[in-house]
């Protein structure tokens, strides 16, 4: 066996083991989510310390729920071929929808514009695309602070269709860019931790354009903010008729 092939292997049943881990441990976790659910309704009037407390275990529920349906969602994407079939993506109307969630995240701490091409679709899967852009423009929410911007694109030109998210946040230092999409890879591990987010965000991003024949550029500067592009190959572009 050759040394290609043995790391061929080895990435093999490291797939396979997190998704086998994930797979179990989803049920006992929604099992213990319902119940907590109960205990809260039940204590929410009568024991205020009680709540309290299972309040707190309640949000690190959720968040081990989300983390595992992240590995479970990264591992699909490792495993599965790039996308080929011809099926439109109505792209404009899921970033819609997108945005309309950013704002509910936001509070109104944000000023989030976006300059959408509503006659812009593309050849992909919703479910993933979703997925993808949603993460970069959450994330922007996450490390801009209160009073920032964020600015979502959706465009072509003659050689690529772009989703751009862009913020006048914290920035990022470029020993830290290259290892962005890496799992579990935090450039302010107390601040991520605050946020709840997973770690697996920018991970599953990149794997979803992977297959997509997209790739992520990503451009920062500490103290003036990031941006993140989603560039897909020209041939995926659909424009709806007028």
């Amino acid at each position: 066996m050759s040394d290609r092939e043995e790391l061929e292997r080895i990435h093999r049943m490291r797939q396979d083991f997190v998704a086998n881990v994930s797979h179990e441990l989803r049920t006992p976790l929604t099992v213990i989510h319902g119940y907590l659910e109960i205990l809260l309704s039940s204590f929410k009037n009568t024991e205020p310390r009680l709540y309290e407390i299972l309040g707190k275990v309640f949000e690190q529920t959720e968040r081990m729920e989300h983390l595992v349906s992240d590995l479970l969602l990264l591992s699909k994407l490792e495993s599965e071929e790039p996308i080929a079939k011809k099926e439109s993506c109505k792209a404009p109307q899921l970033i819609d929808k997108i945005i309309h969630d950013a704002e509910g995240l936001s509070q109104g701490k944000h000023r989030i514009v976006s300059s959408i091409d509503q006659d812009l679709d593309i050849v992909g899967e919703a479910s993933e695309l979703r997925s993808a852009f949603s993460n970069l423009v959450m994330n922007a929410i996450h490390y801009t602070p209160a009073g920032g911007e964020i600015s979502i694109g959706w465009y072509a030109d003659k050689k690529a269709v772009y989703f751009e998210v862009k913020d006048n946040g914290i920035g990022i230092p470029a020993k830290d860019i290259p290892r962005l999409t890496e799992r579990f890879y935090r450039v302010d591990k107390g601040r991520s931790r605050q946020s709840g987010g997973t770690g697996l965000g920018l991970a599953i991003a990149k794997h979803v354009l992977i297959r997509h024949e997209a790739i992520l550029e990503i451009h920062s500067e500490l103290g003036k903010g990031s941006s993140f592009i989603a560039v897909f190959p020209i041939h995926r572009k659909l424009m709806i008729s007028a």
